[in-house]
């Protein structure tokens, strides 16, 4: 008889996962070009990239002491973590465990630390001064004590993978090392920590609303801003980096039982906005590092100390509540994990309330803040506020111009959340390996091949999808919320699975194939041109100008930010000290050292027209309110009439306008995108 073969579905399913590999990377980079021609011809004709250095002794001084600052505080903040790490009695955390856990508590105690400090007027310099002395003092043994458990020599990955992570992290932290020209940032990230530092305590009455957001981070910002500047903010934030990379190489290793780190930390790197994010100052990435350090720690307590340990649960409630002090949105960290632990047993309440409770303290002080400062503990949101209306809570929300519950659109939206097709900011390209790598995740999640997986895996997957669900209920509904970059802490959590996959895959090699080579093939490429990408973006700002001393501080921000610095220096120098301006459509006000009022959520304009009517109306409020000018930033103006109009919550009313700019404003001087108004007496 005929030997009868089977038919090689492995091998026609490999084909079909090679194909849409190459579709994924190739979608990706048509539209995400790590590079174009034009780019290319301008850096090649742009003169100012090739002028000779001039080394300044004073830049290159002013350089080394941010670094050096930056150093300081870490270890500072490592070294009082551990004191406080030690108060749990954790078993079995390995050094590197012991090391990322202690970083992450020391910079959330010294925010909250900040943050009372705030509430009780204290923002002055003697204050910090002494908190610094004394947080030194505690850290300095603590330090001693690690540094004589370090093993020596110390073991580092292969020479190349070695090369590329110092040659990345370190254009990065050249950038980092700029003076702050970040979107955000100058928006209320460092605007608030200025305005709390000028009151000497945290108070209430200003009208950004974003300032009454949980802002864990901003607080260690503070901090860095009254010891040094604001560069070493920055550097708060950049230091996440080194964490979030010892968080995936910890899931790596004792979730998934690999025997390194080192695909899952690549895979962290094949994301542009990593990178990117750590150069500014946000609090993405501690958020993405406080939620995966939680998630550790539950497993932690469910695999290595027994369940009969709540210290575990304790700590990872610890690390939930600062990522809830990071961002509302982040309360899907603790309803996952709350589900985690009553999936073990439903009826073992105890173990829910060693998480849930610590979780609800550290987040408590920002709705303590908030309530005694504006009566709602969660404002701007359910229960408004001053500065507050049914009209901007609509424009805010933009409820409606979401993708809805359009069954295609929900489909394709991992596709286009690749592609950064929708993203509302534009800054958090995730790279095209996630995709690209999908179907291997849901062959690992879905078929009987799940039996292979580690229980990790499983848990990894699911906290994952719960977070792109959470995300993918919020895009359902606003365009507002289709940003890339709140889904970090669910793409962090992925790298480590990925990397299991990476492993897994080599189950279908071939004498004459190999699927894990290829795959390696694909991470390589993705990593070289990402570093392409990063070092031509990395060009143009001429980090080095600026470091070494070929140009000041107001020349780097004139270049980097253009008629926004131009008019805030403006704002600076011809006005008096006693001007009060009033911000359309401009929501940045961090370098105005006047009394500057934001437009921040761009509806200045319509919600002055839904409370006071007309010009006149809105006049008369003016000058009630002590407003002497009107800066307008036309350019974003036309950019909202252009984009925006069709939704109808951010529609100008030009008529308004028009009589406004006309009858009861008188100009001053105009830039090439703003336009300075005096306020005509009544």
């Amino acid at each position: 008889m005929p030997i009868k073969r089977r038919f090689p579905w492995n091998w026609v399913a490999v084909t079909l996962f090679l194909l849409w590999l190459f579709f994924s990377l190739g979608s990706y980079y048509v539209v995400q070009k790590p590079f174009t021609l034009p780019q290319l011809i301008w850096l090649t004709e742009n003169s100012f990239l090739w002028q000779p250095v001039h080394w300044s002794a004073a830049a290159f001084g002013r350089t080394l002491v941010d670094l050096l600052t930056g150093l300081w505080l870490l270890l500072v903040a490592g070294g009082c973590g551990r004191w406080l790490l030690h108060r749990f009695a954790l078993t079995s955390l390995s050094l590197l465990a012991e090391a990322v856990l202690s970083l992450g508590l020391g910079w959330g105690a010294i925010g909250i630390a900040i943050l009372i400090l705030g509430s009780l007027h204290l923002y002055q310099p003697a204050i910090f001064i002494g908190l610094a002395i004394v947080l030194t003092v505690l850290a300095i043994p603590q330090l001693l004590a690690f540094s004589r458990t370090i093993p020596r020599p110390i073991h580092l990955p292969s020479t190349l993978i070695t090369f590329y992570l110092s040659l990345v992290v370190f254009l990065a932290l050249t950038l980092a090392l700029l003076p702050p020209t970040s979107w955000d940032g100058l928006f209320y990230h460092l605007t608030g920590p200025k305005l709390y530092l000028a009151t000497g305590g945290i108070v209430g009455g200003i009208d950004i609303p974003h300032l009454s957001f949980p802002s864990l981070l901003q607080m260690n910002f503070l901090l860095a801003m009254a010891l040094r500047g604001d560069t070493v903010a920055h550097l708060i934030h950049f230091s996440f980096v080194f964490l979030l990379m010892g968080v995936v190489t910890l899931l790596a290793r004792e979730w998934l039982h690999l025997a390194t780190g080192r695909v899952a930390v690549l895979l962290l790197l094949t994301m542009p906005m990593f990178l990117t994010l750590a150069t500014w100052a946000y609090n993405d990435l501690a958020l993405a590092f406080y939620s995966a350090a939680a998630f550790y720690l539950f497993g932690h307590w469910l695999w290595q100390t027994g369940r009969a340990s709540r210290q575990p649960l304790m700590l990872a409630g610890i690390m939930a509540g600062f990522a809830m002090g990071m961002k509302y949105t982040s309360l899907i960290v603790p309803i996952i994990l709350i589900l985690f632990i009553l999936k073990q047993d439903w009826r073992d309440w105890r173990a829910g309330l060693a998480f849930a409770v610590p979780a609800g303290l550290m987040v408590l002080p920002w709705l303590l803040k908030n309530w005694l400062l504006t009566g709602n503990p969660v404002y701007p949101f359910v229960f408004g506020g001053q500065f507050w209306n049914e009209h901007r809570a609509a424009a805010y929300a933009e409820a409606g111009t979401g993708i809805g519950l359009n069954p295609w659109a929900i489909l394709r939206a991992p596709y286009d959340l690749t592609l950064g097709l929708r993203d509302a900011s534009q800054d958090g390209l995730t790279g095209p390996l996630f995709l690209a790598c999908l179907p291997l995740l849901l062959v690992f999640s879905l078929t009987h091949l799940r039996q292979q997986a580690p229980p990790g895996f499983r848990y990894l997957l699911l906290a994952a999808f719960g977070h792109y669900l959470f995300w993918l209920m919020g895009v359902i509904s606003s365009q507002a919320l289709w940003q890339s970059r709140l889904l970090l802490p669910a793409f962090v959590l992925l790298c480590p699975a990925l990397a299991w996959v990476w492993q897994a895959a080599r189950q279908w090699d071939h004498p004459e194939f190999s699927l894990g080579r290829f795959l390696n093939i694909a991470l390589g490429l993705v990593l070289f041109l990402g570093l392409m990408n990063q070092f031509l973006l990395w060009l143009p700002q001429v980090p080095w100008a600026y470091l070494v001393g070929s140009e000041t501080r107001p020349l780097h921000l004139q270049r980097r930010l253009g008629d926004h610095y131009a008019a805030m220096q403006y704002l600076n120098t011809h006005l008096p000290e006693t001007a009060v301006i009033l911000f359309l459509w401009e929501p940045r006000s961090y370098y105005c050292d006047r009394d500057c009022r934001p437009d921040t959520i761009l509806d200045r304009l319509g919600d002055l027209e839904y409370q006071y009517g007309d010009g006149n109306g809105i006049a008369a409020a003016w000058s009630k309110q002590g407003i002497t000018h009107v800066l307008l930033w036309r350019t974003a103006l036309q950019f909202i009439l252009e984009q925006r109009v069709e939704t109808g919550l951010y529609s100008v009313n030009q008529p308004l306008l028009t009589e406004l700019l006309t009858t009861h404003l008188q100009p001053i001087d105009q830039f090439a995108g703003y336009e300075l108004y005096a306020l005509s007496p009544p």
